[in-house]
């Protein structure tokens, strides 16, 4: 009997395989920096989750996980948020948690309030809540704490009590006797007994079903409950929940049903009860051991495990394949084909059928890699590492030996005719009969042709490292006439060729362009551009789907582009859902659509199932979570508005989050700090922004999140002022003022008394110039005067010496005469001839003109000689006067009509009435004078 049991529950199994799973958010205890195991978790009003776990109180607030110690330090077993508080219970403890003005949760306790001891060894393991009143229960009694006269009351029943269940506001107990009562006005009320022979031990919950209640149990199923009546509840799975050993269970808020299990992970039973998913360690699941199961605000369900935290997207419009065994491996393409999806992945073709919860099969054949897929005439052709493939349901059919066959593209000339790249080139593929067989190779162009377009008889190529090459075809198609390599366009990994709306589309880093058909020139479109910006950029592959959607594959996105409301507009849509996640080899991104707004997407391990039906905006809020001052050592301080910190108190940092639990939405937050910034600065998934070395300020920060497009609800709003230092405060900028007036009226006077000084100064020096240059303008004239007199003088000297030599010559001429006379004997010495001469040689005539030609050139000096020396007589000055004129003795003589000796003996006589020295020259101090 074990034995068949064991083959119903493997076949169970193996028809899960193959099934799409919500998406997966997994935290394990080096995340929430925690212990293994985790017992119970709750939510509050602002969507933060809390968790019981053996190390405490886990709270997690979208972005960062914190752990508080459990009151006493042993383990919590059971939690409740209501309002402000988290209500939890442990090994002989139960009270609530609040948080305080930094943002901290500190813990209040209720038990130790009790006038008697918890029973020894005591347990929480629920807490519920009705009215006013919260309900701890242990195995031995329920404590009731009313909330607003904090008044605790309770009953006891040693060993015999197992759970407590609210129900529509009403409370039920099952016993471990096998009873299932009710509570009215505090005390309990039979309602049933289970029957014996189903000799149930456990209850794990209560569901409301109509006017029914709905038990489920640990080992028998599910019962129902009905008109005090316990019966046996059969449903499609009852067969196979015996033996699945259900530790948790609970009813999501569309009536369907989820079983947490000891050793299989999660069962999803419809509202019937069939089985619509199993979702354990196989499939993603970190752990198929589930203490507890919890659905938020948004439908996420989390899972309390053995070993870590996951949280499933019920909601979301993404499910997921994923294959952690490598079976299935890499998806490069999909397709449907007569009732089967069919998926290439790097480890085969699998398919299975599209209406049935059915295993993935490989398609005999097609062991090896898979590139591409291609419907085209009622036909499924498969590009193969291994060459070209027909399908035929679960089997394949070789057409071509040629390896890697990349891509297919039907000649709009021939409909019987079919071209196809492949690792060394091209081929024709042509149908007779009603099967494709291989025509014949295209010769001239060897290189690898993976992306290809074709307009008439010409084929455009992107080779990613060589460029975009034009192909002309011959008619025959059976050889390219001219190969032209299309340099002006430039080249790039992840560049791509795509056929939209009739126009052959070019991508790369830089954009999407226009590739002219008879030109081979580019032009940019912008609009398409905008499926993605260079940040973004990860592949340039563009897929046209059967919706004549145009899609791209970004770094936090995918995005497609399709007809807009306005005609010959295209309408541009954003998903985020992050390259991280779909990880797929660049270039080789895929998606298909399969019915509607139904997509499948590839990726590394699998393939997500899209439903943009079921899409929505995601509405959120951020909260600040707290704030740290950076000082010397962090502290934290309240998270409350208008703060004021000293001027050394000038780094801060903060901490924020929004509680958002969508594996394929990620949180981005922006903010804006006042003054500082006038736009938005991105943070990008970080929840912390620190701000280092304000300047004294008043400063506003916003902080604000975004989940794709989508902006939160609020922004968060901190305001607070850094003061200056003391020596900038009001009372020293008023004494700095004054200071600085002060200061700057004795600058100032200083200033003045400098200018005015300064002033005369310059005045002085003015006057001096100008009196410098009046002495200098009467040196000019005083220097003309005596260039003039020089010239006078000069002239007087001339005629001095014109005279002089003059009268010397005269002199010497009469001399002559009277000598030449004397010689004569005719004429007596008495002749009045001599006379004559001696007359004219005597002049005083002469005298007195050579006196006063001397004088004009030599004025005073006659005078000065007298008074120096009074006894020089009349002829002594006569004789000094040539002497001055430095005559010599031979120009003296005829002049004083004396021989030269005398006028030797002269010089002598001379010296001795000057009284000069022997040393002395007579004629050098006669100049003196």
């Amino acid at each position: 009997m074990r034995i068949f049991y064991l083959f119903i529950f493997l076949s169970i199994s193996s028809n899960f395989f193959g099934q799409e799973i919500p998406p997966i958010l997994k935290f394990t205890p080096e995340d929430y920096h925690s212990e293994n195991q985790n017992w119970a978790i709750t939510q509050n009003k602002d969507k933060f989750i809390y968790v019981a776990n053996n190390a405490g109180l886990l709270e997690y607030n979208g972005a960062e996980w914190t752990i508080y110690n459990s009151p006493n330090n042993t383990i919590i077993r059971s939690l409740l948020a209501d309002n402000n508080r988290i209500y939890s219970g442990a090994y002989m403890e139960f009270g609530f948690w609040e948080r305080n003005n930094k943002g901290h949760l500190y813990y209040t306790s209720i038990s130790k309030t009790l006038k008697e001891n918890l029973i020894e060894d005591e347990n929480i393991w629920n807490i519920k809540k009705i009215d006013s009143w919260l309900l701890f229960q242990s195995f031995d009694r329920i404590y009731f704490y009313d909330t607003s006269t904090k008044e605790i009351s309770f009953i006891t029943d040693k060993k015999n009590i197992y759970r407590v269940f609210n129900i529509q506001n009403k409370i039920y107990i099952f016993k471990n006797d096998g009873g299932l009562s009710t509570l009215e006005n505090g005390k309990e009320k039979l309602l049933a007994n289970f029957p014996k022979k189903y000799k149930v031990e456990i209850v794990l919950n209560i569901f409301k079903r109509n006017d029914e209640l709905i038990l489920l149990t640990r080992k028998k199923g599910f019962f129902t409950l009905k008109n005090g009546i316990i019966t046996k509840r059969e449903i499609p799975f009852s067969n196979q929940i015996e033996h699945l050993q259900v530790f948790c269970g609970i009813q999501l808020k569309n009536k369907e049903i989820l079983l947490g299990t000891i050793s299989n992970g999660i069962i999803h039973l419809s509202p019937e009860g069939e089985k619509i998913n199993k979702v354990d360690q196989y499939k993603g699941l970190a752990n198929n051991t589930v203490l507890k199961l919890f659905e938020d605000i948004d439908g996420n369900v989390w899972a309390a495990l053995d070993n870590g935290i996951n949280c499933l997207n019920m909601q979301s419009f993404i499910k997921e394949y994923n294959d952690d065994g490598g079976t299935f491996g890499t998806t490069y393409c999909s397709t449907i084909y007569k009732n089967n999806i069919y998926f290439g992945t790097n480890q085969g073709l699998f398919y299975k059928k599209i209406d049935k919860n059915e295993p993935l099969q490989l398609v005999e054949g097609t062991k090896g890699q898979v590139w591409s897929l291609f419907k085209v005439d009622g036909d499924l052709l498969c590009g193969h590492t291994s060459g070209t493939l027909q399908i035929n349901g679960a089997s394949a059919t070789r057409i071509t030996n040629y390896s890697g066959t990349w891509n297919f593209k039907k000649l709009a000339t021939n409909n019987n005719l079919i071209l196809q790249g492949h690792y060394s080139g091209m081929s024709v593929l042509e149908k007779k009969n009603k099967k494709w067989q291989l025509k014949n190779r295209i010769e001239g162009f060897d290189n690898s042709v993976r992306f290809f377009e074709i307009f008439k008889d010409n084929v455009w190529v992107n080779h990613e490292y060589k460029g975009v090459y034009k192909l002309k075809m011959a008619k025959e198609f059976n050889k390219f006439t001219n190969v032209t390599l299309l340099n002006h366009i430039e080249k790039g990994k992840g560049s791509a060729l795509v056929n939209y709306n009739n126009k052959i589309l070019y991508s790369f880093k830089n954009g999407i362009y226009l590739l002219h058909k008879h030109t081979d020139s580019l032009t940019k479109i912008n609009n398409l551009s905008n499926l993605y910006s260079l940040d973004q950029y990860v592949s340039g592959k563009l897929i046209v789907d059967n919706k004549n959607r145009l899609w791209s594959f970004n770094k936090n996105t995918i995005s497609y582009a399709e007809n807009g409301p306005i005609p010959d507009k295209l309408s541009i849509k954003f998903i985020p859902i992050q390259n991280y996640f779909r990880k797929t080899t660049i270039s080789f991104e895929n998606i298909t659509n399969l019915n509607n707004n139904t997509y499948i997407i590839g990726k590394t391990n699998g393939y997500l199932l899209l439903d943009l039906d079921k899409r929505k905006n995601t509405t959120h809020s951020i909260f600040l979570n707290n704030v740290i001052l950076k000082h010397k050592d962090s502290t934290y301080i309240s998270v409350s508005n208008n703060q004021e910190f000293n001027h050394n108190q000038n780094s801060l940092e903060f901490n924020f989050s929004t509680p958002n639990y969508n594996k394929y939405e990620p949180v981005n937050y922006q903010y804006k700090l006042a003054p500082l910034h006038k736009e938005w600065k991105s943070l990008g998934e970080k929840s912390t922004l620190l701000l280092e070395n304000l300047d004294a300020n008043t400063y506003k920060l916003e902080i604000r999140s975004l989940i794709g497009k989508e902006l939160s609800k609020n922004i968060v709003t901190f305001n607070f002022s850094i003061k200056p230092h003391l020596l900038l405060s009001n009372f020293f900028i008023f004494l700095y003022a004054v200071l600085v007036f002060f200061i700057a009226y004795v600058v100032h006077k200083m200033y003045k008394k400098y200018y005015r000084k300064q002033h005369q100064k310059i005045l002085n020096e003015n006057i001096q110039k100008l009196e410098l240059q009046k002495i200098h303008s009467d040196q000019q004239v005083i220097r003309l005067k005596n260039e003039k007199l020089s010239q006078e003088i000069e002239s007087k000297n001339r005629e001095l010496a014109i005279s002089t030599m003059s009268i010397i010559k005269r002199n010497e001429f009469l001399r002559s005469i009277k000598k030449e006379l004397k010689v004569n004997t005719q004429i007596e010495k008495t002749n009045p001839v001599f006379k004559l001469i001696d007359k004219n040689l005597n002049s005083s005539k002469d005298w007195k003109f050579f006196m006063d030609a001397f004088n004009n050139a030599d004025k005073d000096f006659l005078k000065r000689a007298k008074e120096l020396h009074p006894e020089l007589t009349h002829n002594n000055l006569k004789f000094c006067a040539y002497l001055r004129l430095n005559l010599t003795s031979k120009e003296i003589a005829p002049l004083l009509n004396i021989s030269v000796k005398s006028v030797e003996i002269r010089r002598y006589r001379l010296r001795k009435k000057l009284k000069i020295s022997h040393g002395t020259n007579l004629i050098d101090y006669i100049l003196s004078i």
